[in-house]
Order: structure tokens, then sequence, then C-alpha cells
């Protein structure tokens, strides 16, 4: 990630990583209704939610994550529905994890990291809106570890974490944000990485199947590593992003079942990518591009391989931060202190914090 823009999302994205899933999420109702917004903390917070959810950035006044003792800039939440979070000093690793209340943040539960480990790395939700996958990593055996969280209707633990001991994989941390993906029902797990090994190590995505242990790396190109890693509702494609020193930021599938990679052309030319994600259905690519000022979501059809439909959005300044998720039948889009939200080709725009603003 080279762009100013780029380097204040990472930046946000180190204090508190976002995982909120888009597969885990469902359509708002169609009927436009006012709903009072509710604030929640952004940490590679996987958020569990009741049935009907869209994600939205707002300001979260509880959360206090940040190393200079300021509130964030931006937090992860859900527009309707939320029940809990999972709050940690993500990515660097942390010693602890607390469930949350979404809309209060009271503390539900704290659980600990296994002992003698390096601390939680990654967090993400599975898709059944109570069951989360969290990661602890150790640098000198070269080795990741997987932990299963179930939580209960009252956001309690159902049990403490249970270390998912066929998936341990050996490999190095990335360096991409949301390098964990879990499919539903914990089918799957994709991690983004590296090899073991040196400077000259591969970037990898290795996808493991947690209950029999079975692997599957796919090596990537020199000098380039995968983040934002987003499956496909079929739990066998996974859309993600490629960087890397020298590197332009560019989009690409992964065919889990065969290795085949493919990249994903969005006509971006001048532009820059800013978060992808399957649609609910899985038979297209959403994405935000941005050129300078101007702002638009593309769909990609994953079967005819072209471009089907674009919607502009509001122009914004040019290195304004950006947080993209596709929840259902809406795409969110976060840009600056501007909130878009996507139904059809309608856009409904509100700004971070406010109290209300009217959904499609």
């Amino acid at each position: 990630m080279t762009r100013v823009s780029d380097e204040l999302l990472r930046a946000a994205l180190a204090d508190a990583a976002d995982t909120v899933r888009p597969e885990a999420l469902q359509p708002l109702p169609a009927r436009p209704r006012r709903r009072r917004l509710r604030p929640v903390p952004l940490g590679g917070l996987a958020v569990a939610a009741a049935a009907t959810i869209a994600v939205v950035l707002l300001v979260a006044p509880w959360s206090q994550h940040r190393r200079d003792g300021a509130s964030p800039a931006f937090s992860l939440a859900a527009y309707m529905g939320i029940d809990y979070v999972l709050d940690g000093p993500w990515p660097t690793g942390g010693q602890w994890v607390r469930v949350r209340k979404a809309d209060t943040g009271q503390q539900i539960a704290t659980l600990p990291a296994p002992r003698g480990s390096s601390g939680f790395r990654d967090s993400a939700d599975s898709g059944d809106n109570r069951t989360f996958v969290l990661t602890t990593a150790d640098p000198q055996a070269c080795s990741v570890r997987f932990y299963r969280l179930i939580l209960g209707a009252d956001g309690r633990p159902k049990e403490g974490l249970t270390e998912l001991r066929r998936a341990t994989l050996r490999q190095q941390m990335g360096e991409g944000p949301d390098q964990l993906a879990v499919s539903r029902g914990t089918r799957r797990i994709a991690f983004a990485g590296k090899e073991c090994g040196g400077a000259s190590a591969r970037g990898v995505i290795m996808v493991v199947d947690p209950a029999t242990g079975e692997q599957r790396v796919t090596r990537l190109p020199p000098r380039a590593l995968a983040g934002s890693l987003r499956w496909a509702p079929n739990g066998r494609e996974l859309v993600f992003e490629t960087m890397g020193d020298y590197l332009e930021r560019t989009l690409q599938t992964l065919d889990t079942a065969t290795g085949r990679i493919s990249p994903v052309p969005l006509g971006i030319g001048d532009g820059m990518l800013c978060g992808a994600a399957f649609d609910k259905d899985g038979t297209h690519i959403v994405a935000l591009v941005r050129n300078g000022r101007q702002n638009r979501v593309v769909w990609y059809s994953t079967v005819t391989k072209t471009i089907t439909r674009q919607v502009p959005l509001p122009p914004s300044a040019p290195d304004a931060a950006t947080m993209f998720e596709v929840p259902g039948d809406r795409i969110v889009a976060v840009i600056g202190d501007r909130v878009h939200v996507v139904s059809g080709t309608k856009v409904t725009t509100g700004r971070v914090g406010e109290d209300s603003m009217p959904m499609p």
C-alpha cells in the first residue's frame, strides 16, 4: 500500500482491524425507515448480530484503543440488530479478548489468550453470528494456531476457547489487513501469510479443513502478499487483494479446489481499489474504486467476466480514509466523514456520527 489514503486506512486497521464478514449479514427491510445509529467499536472486532443487519462506520465514544489515548477515528458498527463485539488490542497481539454489548460497550466476559502464546492476532466471524475463530502466532516457531469461540444468546461464552489443533499452520504472519477468513459453519479457514524462511519467503494463502487437517497452499508471485480475504457463499472461491513492494494493489480470485488464481479487471486505470467482496449470491464481485475525488461502486460478473454495473458516489477528498462492506443486498462505503448506502442504483448518504439517517 503506497498511496496516502491506503496508509490512512492501514493505520486505522493497525489500531483495530475490522472482521465483519459479508456472508454473516442480511439485508435491511425494503421499506425506508429511520433508525437510531448505535456506536460500536472497530477492532479486528468480530461482530455477532441478529437476523437483519447492515454495516456502517460510526464514532465509538466508549472505545479507547488508540496508542495516543484518543478515540479511534472510525468504528465499524451494525446499523440495526447488533448484539455483541469481540474487543481486543488487534492486530499486534494481546493477552485477552473481551465480549462487549455493541450498543453500550458494557463488558460481558473476558477470555485470556492461551498460556505461553503470543496473544491474539486475528478474529473472524464464521457466519452464524455466534461462532468466531481467533488466531495466535509464534514467529520463532513459524506457526499459526486457531481457536474457536462460541457465544450464547446472552453473549457469554458457552465454553472456553477450543483450539482447532488439526488446523495449525507452519507459516509466518503476513502484513495486509484481514488475513483470516472463515467459511460458513467453520468448514474451511483461509489464512494469508508468508512461507517460513528469510527475507525471500514467498507470500502464500493457506486453506485448511479444521475437521480433518487437510491443507492446500497457494504460492503468490515474488514480492506479492495477500490480504482482505473474503469467501464466496459457496465456500470454494476467495476474493483477495495483492500488494507488496513496488506492486500496485490488485484484485484476484482463488479457486481453492484447483489452486487457480484469476485477475479481476475492474477498469481502474489510474484509480485505486478500496475494498471488494462477493455479493450474497456469489454471482458478482462488488468493489469500491476511487480516482481522485471521484468514487464509484463496480459490479463484476463472475460468469461473464465483465463489469455489469457502476454506481457513482458523491465526491470526496482524494486522501479520505475509506472502508467498504457488502452486507446482503446493500453496499456500505464510508469515505471520510460520509456514509454511503447503495441499494440497487439508489445511493443514500449521511454523515458519520449523525444520530439518524434514512436508509433505502
